[in-house]
């Protein structure tokens, strides 16, 4: 049995659902707020596991989350989606939210382990005041929150009754071991990008105004559309992004990541984008969307970041900066790992399955016959 608790009570309630016969624990988003919230902590006995992991969604009007959709508006096949569980459908509709990522992976934990679980918030669709393409738009307390585990935020826009509002990112959804930061992540599923106002005036699916976030998740995430027209020049992936697990947050006029978009257009209906191991990019555009976040799992190829990783949030502050927190000599390592782009709506989740739960006692024998047979016990 896997025991576990949030990390601030005040802040949620745990929505764990248990299959005692199965072995499986599927963890829920615990919060009411879709960007404020808390981690579950998890005590892992030593045993065989197999993490399945669901990035939350980019915001949209509702009922514009679609099963992944390629550059050439093509969605994926629905057998994959219903083979890991997903829960989307194709919607070639225009001013998509991005859907979330899925990832897998088996891991052998050896030791009593002590987990950190971030459920990924989906991002939201609204305005909070009503005025549109002015300074004020893009000041924090004006935007629409990213949802929690680090989706950026979305610019405020009014125009009428009719015409208002932008989406903002997704949040990652996330596994840590011994800590409980970002550079102690071991299995990340990425967040979808949020979509521009869907305009009444332009609702055709990749034709003008169709500003589509991307999906999150893969090992190399999804750009966004801008009137219709896909761009994939800045991805996330499993060395680079906006951020090391923040999606930004759009600008008035220039990001200030040094390859983040330099010349913004169009109104301030501007989305956020997704979260991941890295983040995704903001369009800065009033038709276009924003950037899927990656998914990642901490495997013996060892694909992250040498030397230190400098962290900003989705507004560019500096957080932090120092190396990963595991190595080649790292007990942790994922095996049979899965991947897919867009498969997830809504807040994000976690299954954990006890595939084979190892006694301690036959561990310590085992580790010690060895020595003897070394000559070093």
């Amino acid at each position: 049995m896997l025991s576990y608790h949030l990390d601030n009570e005040f802040l949620g309630t745990e929505n764990v659902n248990v299959d005692y016969m199965n072995k499986r624990y599927i963890f829920r988003y615990p919060c009411t707020s879709n960007s404020k919230c808390t981690d579950y902590v998890v005590s892992l006995s030593a045993g065989v596991y197999k993490f399945e992991l669901y990035g939350a969604s980019g915001g949209s009007k509702e009922g514009r989350i679609s099963t992944f959709i390629d550059s050439s508006g093509n969605c994926m096949s629905q057998s994959i989606v219903s083979t890991f569980g997903g829960n989307t459908k194709c919607k070639q509709l225009n001013s998509r939210g991005g859907s979330g990522g899925y990832i897998s992976g088996i891991i052998k934990i050896f030791k009593q382990t002590t987990a950190f679980f971030t459920i990924g918030g989906h991002g939201i669709y609204k305005y909070n005041n009503q005025v549109a393409n002015t300074e004020d738009c893009y000041f924090t307390q004006n935007m629409i929150p990213g949802g929690y585990g680090g989706g950026g935020y979305a610019a405020n826009w009014y125009l009428s009754v009719e015409n208002n509002g932008a989406g903002s990112g997704g949040g990652q959804t996330c596994v840590k071991f011994d800590k409980n930061d970002l550079w102690h992540r071991v299995i990340v599923g990425g967040g979808g990008g949020g979509s521009d106002n869907s305009a009444s005036d332009f609702n055709i699916f990749l034709q003008q105004d169709d500003g589509s976030g991307g999906s999150g998740g893969g090992k190399i995430s999804q750009g966004y559309w801008v009137n219709g027209a896909y761009n994939g020049e800045r991805l996330a992936n499993s060395t680079f992004g906006f951020s090391f697990g923040y999606g930004e947050s759009p600008r008035q006029y220039s990001s200030l990541h040094n390859q983040g978009v330099k010349s913004s257009e169009g109104a301030s209906d501007r989305p956020g984008a997704g979260a991941g191991w890295f983040g995704g990019f903001a369009g800065l555009n009033g038709n276009g969307g924003s950037g899927g976040g990656s998914s990642w799992a901490l495997t013996k190829a060892l694909d992250y970041p040498k030397g230190n990783i400098i962290v900003y949030d989705s507004f560019h502050n500096y957080i932090g900066s120092q190396k990963y927190g595991f190595d080649s000599t790292s007990p942790y390592f994922f095996d049979n790992v899965r991947s897919y782009s867009g498969i997830w709506e809504g807040n994000g989740k976690i299954i954990v399955t006890i595939l084979n739960p190892l006694k301690c006692s036959k561990m310590y024998y085992s580790r010690n016959h060895y020595l003897l047979m070394l000559g070093l016990a």
